[in-house]
């Protein structure tokens, strides 16, 4: 049995956004989905972990935008476990066309926690694969937030009911709906996006709620957004978006 998930996919129109491109929120919903059916069949699984009362918990992501597919595009998606990188489980994702050229590439850091607890838990059975393949080869950066510049609130964001996920906390791809909402219009309208990193340092919970603010950078890479999400003054998740 191949320990590598593919799966087939058209680009929906509610995967698009008004430029007819798949929204980046929209592959992060293809990855979730694919991670959960991957660590199924291999056995790790959703319904597995529960059983023990533990969960996977998404601690970073890095995903690259080669080619940005469209509106109505065959495309197939590739995800894998691959091993282990200090404290996090690695999981890597290719999403490619009909011809095989990759189109977006990930990687992300996993932990898992008790849920009565919410500690950590290890798990040594995991650690090991036999995938040796890489999306991106480094595992997910530290967003580090640049120094001497005070960030600009652009909202506070009410927890809504819709937000919770399985696991009794915003999901993740929420924060990434956040960040990108919290970006010019002029902006998110005329610049692709290249790159999105996420770091998921707390969970958001139903009730909570969160100061966003932005910090937009022109460099020579291209234009960068720093956008953070606090609770009560503690920095819940930090994302960096690179147009």
């Amino acid at each position: 049995m191949s320990k590598i998930l593919s799966q087939d996919h058209i680009i929906t129109c509610y995967e698009a956004d008004a430029n007819q491109l798949m929204r980046p929120t929209a592959m992060l919903d293809l990855m979730q989905e694919a991670a959960n059916v991957n660590a199924s069949t291999l056995g790790f699984g959703y319904d597995e972990m529960i059983n023990s009362n533990i969960a996977w918990v998404l601690s970073r992501i890095h995903v690259k935008f080669i080619n940005t597919p469209k509106w109505r595009q065959e495309v197939n998606l590739k995800t894998w476990h691959k091993g282990v990188s200090k404290l996090f489980y690695l999981r890597d994702f290719i999403l490619s066309d009909k011809e095989g050229n990759p189109l977006v590439v990930a990687t992300t850091s996993w932990l898992i926690i008790d849920l009565n607890t919410r500690r950590l838990v290890r798990n040594n059975d995991l650690a090991l694969s036999d995938t040796a393949m890489d999306a991106i080869p480094t595992p997910a950066d530290k967003v580090l937030m640049p120094v001497d510049i005070e960030p600009e609130l652009v909202r506070k964001h009410p927890v809504t009911w819709s937000e919770i996920d399985a696991n009794g906390h915003v999901n993740n791809v929420k924060y990434a709906v956040w960040a990108i909402d919290a970006v010019t219009p002029e902006d998110i309208k005329e610049k692709p996006l290249k790159e999105i990193l996420i770091n998921y340092d707390a969970e958001v919970m139903p009730m909570d709620v969160v100061k966003i603010s932005r910090i937009r950078q022109e460099t020579e890479d291209g234009l960068v957004y720093y956008i953070t999400g606090k609770v009560a003054d503690k920095q819940n998740f930090a994302v960096k978006l690179v147009f």
